[in-house]
């Protein structure tokens, strides 16, 4: 199975550390750590990662595009509770950064820009 790295490599045609590195901005050794460690970077090199690519995080995390889909449709309204909840215990700031994740998991970058 492949994983969140695999996948990041795959969409940007298999880049060297080295080059990965350059394009995100991150010192090799860094990024060879999070590698390493399946680790997930800072959620802005995450969404630099997601232009670069121009898939959503969901589908670089998951691997396809509806992730959770059909068990969504069994249950949507059990699914929205339970996301208003977690919303609901959020601070501004947590706020503030979901308003900003949203919309990269809903529509990739590059069918944004189509």
């Amino acid at each position: 199975m492949a994983t969140f790295w695999d996948r990041v490599r795959i969409y940007l045609n298999s880049p060297t550390v080295v080059d990965l590195a350059q394009m995100l901005g991150v010192k090799r050794t860094t990024l060879s750590s999070w590698i390493h460690t399946n680790r997930r970077p800072p959620l802005d090199t995450l969404l630099k990662i997601s232009e670069l690519t121009g898939v959503s995080i969901a589908q670089l995390e998951f691997g396809h595009t509806t992730f959770f889909e059909d068990e969504v449709a069994e249950n949507p309204i059990a699914y929205r509770r339970e996301i208003d909840e977690m919303i609901s215990g959020l601070r501004e700031e947590e706020l503030r950064l979901l308003m900003q994740l949203i919309p990269y998991l809903k529509v990739p970058p590059s069918k944004k820009d189509a």
